[in-house]
This record gives structure tokens, C-alpha cells and sequence, in this order.
């Protein structure tokens, strides 16, 4: 600021501004914890040889004094807290040693009480097998009725019982004799020429049947190297034709044979995967009917890899392996479209007086035994070359059909000669469908031959087609009565095939509807490639 005389600057001075007692006070206090703060060379020298207590308006002596009583504070604070952190640090400890000893205490516990649980669980193994080894000495017939009563004796599940009964039959059923190979390379030919006339001696069959039968033998001993494994369905129209005898003699011409009766979902896993057997199911004859499950789990053994069974046994995961060569005796074929599907099937027929085969013993002799060792030496000699094999398959096979022929066709192909074609020639009559094709199916086959010279059809000239034929299947559908549109237009649905409008009028309701030619060619390629089995009359009451 200038004065207003022109005589030059002049500095004017502000008076000191008055600090209130609670600021002093505060400075003080924070001058003090600082100075508490430093080393005590450095505190003397502020106290002593500055004015820092006159700065604040105390003595140097009292300045000293507040000093030393904040530094007694501060180290009665620290060990206040250093104690404070030495209880927490035993409480912890002690908490953990606590902790520990509950834990210990508890596992101790669990420990004796898995000790009584193994302790119960083995003394009832103990039991069981005693009971089981009664029950196995029984005429098989007899298990089902003893495994209920050790069940309500035991107060164990009864389904339980019947999966350990079948682990422990199992090993006390199969002979697990070993089998020495022959001594010398086996000729495919000549090995198959071999297990066909041994076939023959006991039982009467055709030749297609006896050449897939033959082949199916020689595929149960390289079943390792099998991808599907096709199951061989023995069956005739009436009794007494052989079935049971077929199954007898190729229990004594395949690896490791296991017969059973009344085999079931719940158990045929244990069986395969224990011993990993040829199965052979005899008396089949509503067995895949009345337990669904076998059938499932039949179907999974198809296909190597995807044939596992996950079970809880005991509290742990098992998984069952139920890829095996199987054969299948029964009266008729009362099996599931997706079972027969996946078989290979054998029809048995009553033997004329002119035909003549030995009575069969049910026991083993030298020529079984010789052919069981030829096939083993030759199965060890050829499963490598059988195991990438690619056999030519007829015209028309695919899907299943392929891979039930394909390691027989291999088999032929190795064995050369004759039996490529014979193979091939046996393939294509026993592969016609077992089954009753469905009605879906039949209705299809119906339509191409209506549609063969026209491009469209009126779903009314359809109906009126279909039940020209009184004998035919649609003049009496389900025992209905004639069929009618809405239920021709049902079975089409399935095959994603509707009505579409083909005389539009101005009312919706007068435009006339039905089915062009163009909707059907693909459908017609693909379901009925020329198939001499997709049959157009009525079929079996009951069966669609």
C-alpha cells in the first residue's frame, strides 16, 4: 500500500492475530506427542536448546514433564496392547486345539462307527454267501423263492440280493477252464467247414441258417475286436424244433459259455461284466416282454463303448460293461422292433423222418474240445486282420444290417473260396425283416403305387382308393370300419407330410385338399428302397 503523498511506499503492519486457549491447547498437545515421538537426543536438544516451550507459553520444565508423561502413556499403551494381542493370540490357539480335539473326538467317532457298520456288513456278507451257497446247490427254478425268503428273513432288499446271488452264481456256474490253443495255424476255411458239420451232426437246419450260424461262432471267439456285436436269435413256429439242442451245442463251441433262463435287467450286467461271457438265453418267449429292462439293456450291449451300466453299489459308482456275444432262444419272435432289429435271426423247423442227427448229450467230448482249441489258435492268428476289415455288403444293406454283417462277411472274406458268396447270399434272406412293419410304413407302400401315374390326389380319392380292396387292410383299419382322411392324414404326419390345398376356391371351405407326388419322392427312396417285405394287406389282430 502507497501513501497519498507521494513520499514513497510505505509497509503498514497487521496486528498478530488472537489464538483462542482451545487452539493453543491443541498445538501444544501435537507439539508434545512429536517431541514424545523422537529419539531422547534429539527430544533434549528441542526441549533445552530451543524455545519450542516458549513458543507454546510453558516452561521448559513443564514442557519436559508433559513429554515424559505422554512417552509413559505411549509405552503403558503398547503393552497394554502387546498384552492385548498375546490373550487374543492364546484365545485363537486355544480355540484351534479345541477345534482340533472336537475334530479328533469326531472322527474317532466315525471311525468306530464305520468299524460296527464294517464289522455288520461283513458278518451279513458271511451270512449271505452261506445262504447263497445253500441256495446255488438248488434246482435253479428254486433261487427266486429262496432269495424272497433270506430277503424277509434278512430285511434286505430283495433286488439287492438277486444282483449279489447273480455275482456269486456266476462264479461258481461258468467252467473257467482254461483252453490250450492248437499247436498249429488253423485254416479259416477248413475251421468253418469243421463247425458246420459238428452243427449239423445234432441239429437240422437250413443251409443259409447253418452257413450265419457257422460264421457267428468264429465272430464270438474275436469279439474283442468287434464294434457290434449282432445277437443270434434261435426261434421256430412251433416246439420242438431244435432250439434248446442248438443252444446246448454252441455252449460247447464258443468262449466261455453262460446258459440262463428267466435272465433279468438287474442282473445280466453282473453276468457280463464278471466273466464277460457268450450268453445264451434260452425259453425267451415273452422275456423281452415282460421285463422291458432286459431289453434295454440287451439293446445297449449292441455297441462296444456305449454298453455301460452305472449302478450304486454300496455307496460307489460302478459302471457295467455289457458288451458280450449273445444268443437268444425263443418260440416265435415276440422281441422289440429295436431288439430284432439288432439280430440276426435263425428260424428253426421240425426235422422230416428222412433227416437224421445224432441225440445230443449235453456233454463235452473230443471234438468239442478240438474245435474249441482250433478256434482259439485261429482267433489269436486273425483278429488283427479282422479288426480294420471293410467287407463289400450287398446291395440294398445299411444302417444295422450292416454292422450285424459286417465281422461275418470279414470272416468269409478271409476264409475265401465258396464262402464270400454263400455269406453274402445267406445275408440277404435271413436279413428280411423279422418284424411286422408298421402302419405307417404300410400306408406309405399303399401310396406309391397310387401316386405312380398321377401328380396329385385328392385326400377323398385316397380314403376311396385305399378301401376299394374289401379284403385289404384299410377297408377294415383297427377293426374300425373303413379308414378315413383325418386318420390317413395322422399315419402321414409322422413323415411330416400334410394336406395341402390343390383346388383353391374363393370359400376355403369348398377348396379340395390332398397330397401332390412331389411330396413323396425322397420319402419313397428312403423307406421303400424296392423292399419285398413292406407287405400292403391286413395284418396280425393287434399287431400295427
Amino acid at each position: 500500500m502507497t501513501s497519498a503523498s507521494g513520499d514513497g511506499p510505505k509497509i503498514l503492519e497487521f496486528p498478530n492475530a488472537e489464538v483462542s486457549p482451545e487452539e493453543r491447547a491443541r498445538r501444544l498437545k501435537v507439539e508434545v506427542e512429536r517431541l514424545a515421538s523422537l529419539p531422547p537426543v534429539e527430544r533434549l536438544f528441542y526441549i533445552e536448546c530451543e524455545n519450542v516451550a516458549e513458543k507454546h507459553g510453558v516452561s521448559r520444565a513443564a514442557m519436559k514433564a508433559m513429554v515424559e508423561a505422554t512417552i509413559r502413556e505411549n509405552e503403558k499403551k503398547a503393552r497394554e496392547d502387546k498384552a492385548e494381542d498375546r490373550q487374543r493370540m492364546q484365545r485363537v490357539e486355544k480355540d484351534n486345539v479345541t477345534a482340533k480335539r472336537e475334530m479328533e473326538r469326531e472322527q474317532a467317532k466315525q471311525k468306530r462307527q464305520q468299524e460296527r457298520a464294517d464289522k455288520e456288513a461283513e458278518r451279513k456278507r458271511k451270512e449271505r454267501e452261506k445262504a447263497f451257497e445253500a441256495i446255488a446247490k438248488l434246482p435253479r427254478l428254486a433261487h427266486e423263492v429262496r432269495l424272497a425268503e433270506l430277503a424277509k428273513r434278512s430285511g434286505e432288499d430283495l433286488d439287492f440280493l438277486r444282483d449279489e446271488f447273480a455275482a456269486y452264481y456266476v462264479s461258481a456256474d461258468i467252467d473257467t477252464k482254461p483252453i490250450e490253443p492248437w499247436d498249429q495255424p488253423v485254416d479259416t476255411h477248413a475251421l468253418l467247414i469243421e463247425l458246420m458239420a459238428q452243427l449239423r451232426r445234432y441239429v437240422v437246419v437250413q443251409d443259409d441258417v447253418a452257413i450265419a450260424i457257422t460264421l457267428w461262432i468264429l465272430c464270438s471267439w474275436v469279439h474283442e475286436v468287434a464294434v457290434h456285436s449282432p445277437l443270434l436269435i434261435a426261434t421256430s413256429a412251433e416246439p420242438d424244433s431244435g432250439k434248446s439242442t442248438l443252444l446246448g451245442v454252441l455252449g460247447f463251441l464258443v468262449p466261455r459259455p453262460y446258459s440262463v433262463v428267466e435272465l433279468t435287467g438287474a442282473n445280466i450286467y453282473h453276468i457280463v461284466d464278471l466273466k464277460n461271457p457268450t450268453l445264451l438265453i434260452d425259453e425267451a418267449d415273452q422275456l423281452f416282454r415282460r421285463k422291458p429292462a432286459l431289453a434295454e439293456v440287451v439293446n445297449v450291449g449292441w455297441t462296444r463303448g456305449s454298453a455301460r451300466i452305472p449302478r450304486m453299489m454300496h455307496g460307489v459308482m460302478h459302471e457295467f460293461d455289457v458288451f458280450c456275444p449273445k444268443v437268444i432262444g425263443m418260440l416265435g419272435l415276440n422281441l422289440p422292433g429295436t431288439t430284432a432289429s439288432r439280430a440276426i435271426v435263425c428260424r428253426l423247423w421240425p426235422k422230416l423222418p428222412s433227416e437224421q442227427v445224432a441225440d445230443f448229450r449235453h456233454v463235452d467230448d473230443d471234438n468239442f474240445t478240438a474245435l474249441r482249441r482250433k478256434a482259439l489258435r485261429w482267433a489269436a492268428d486273425s483278429a488283427a486282420a479282422l479288426r480294420d476289415a471293410e467287407p463289400v455288403m450287398p446291395s440294398g444293406f445299411s444302417n444295422r444290417v450292416v454292422a450285424n454283417y459286417r465281422l461275418l462277411l470279414a470272416i468269409a472274406d478271409l476264409a475265401g473260396g465258396v464262402w464270400p458268396k454263400r455269406a453274402r447270399a445267406a445275408a440277404v434272406t435271413l436279413s428280411h425283416k423279422p418284424h411286422q412293419p408298421s402302419e405307417r410304413l404300410r400306408l406309405l407302400a399303399a401310396l406309391r403305387p397310387l401316386l405312380a401315374t398321377r401328380e396329385q390326389i385328392t385326400s377323398a380319392e385316397l380314403v376311396e382308393l385305399l378301401i376299394a380292396d374289401p379284403d385289404g387292410e384299410w377297408a377294415e383299419f383297427r377293426g374300425r370300419g373303413p379308414i378315413t382322411q383325418r386318420q390317413a392324414a395322422a399315419l402321414l404326419a409322422g413323415f411330416e407330410i400334410f394336406p395341402v390345398v390343390l383346388h383353391p376356391t374363393k370359400q376355403a371351405s369348398l377348396s379340395r385338399r390332398g397330397y401332390r407326388r412331389s411330396q413323396f419322392g425322397d420319402l419313397f427312396a428312403r423307406f421303400l428302397p424296392n423292399d419285398p417285405n413292406i407287405r400292403t394287406l391286413k395284418p396280425e389282430r393287434g399287431k400295427t
